[in-house]
């Protein structure tokens, strides 16, 4: 299971959540207390310490601040049940998600524009200038 810091950069978990909770002018406090947690679990995911919250957590975090609940899952490297569901009944999906992370960035990158998926940041390419 990742846990939140592996992607401490910019585009992290935690980064988003913090953004989503500043946007929508809540304290750490007042964010805990709506959704039945302490205020130092939600300073811990916004400075990207410790594993990711549960799937319910999440949808909870996105409702509560307006936030996108499938960007916010996927930031925390969650899996929806139905992917897992698929990969089990479907051997040749799972095999495909297994070598995701082996495909080149080319061959990735056409995956991503078939499936629609908006990238956060493309590679950069090298030019012949």
């Amino acid at each position: 299971m990742p846990t939140v810091d592996e992607g401490s950069e910019e585009g992290s978990f935690g980064r988003r959540l913090q953004e989503l909770r500043r946007a929508s002018g809540l304290t750490q406090r007042r964010l805990a207390h709506e959704l039945g947690v302490d205020f130092t679990y939600l300073s811990k995911l916004e400075n990207n310490r410790g594993e990711p919250p549960g799937e319910q957590t999440i949808r909870n975090l996105a409702r509560v601040l307006g936030g996108d609940e499938e960007q916010l899952l996927a930031l925390a490297g969650k899996i929806s049940p139905e992917l897992r569901e698929k990969a089990s009944e479907d051997p040749e999906f799972a095999l495909l998600l297994r070598r995701l992370p082996s495909l080149s960035p080319e061959v990735l990158e056409k995956i991503y524009l078939d499936a629609a998926v908006r990238r956060r940041q493309t590679r950069k390419r090298s030019s012949s200038k």
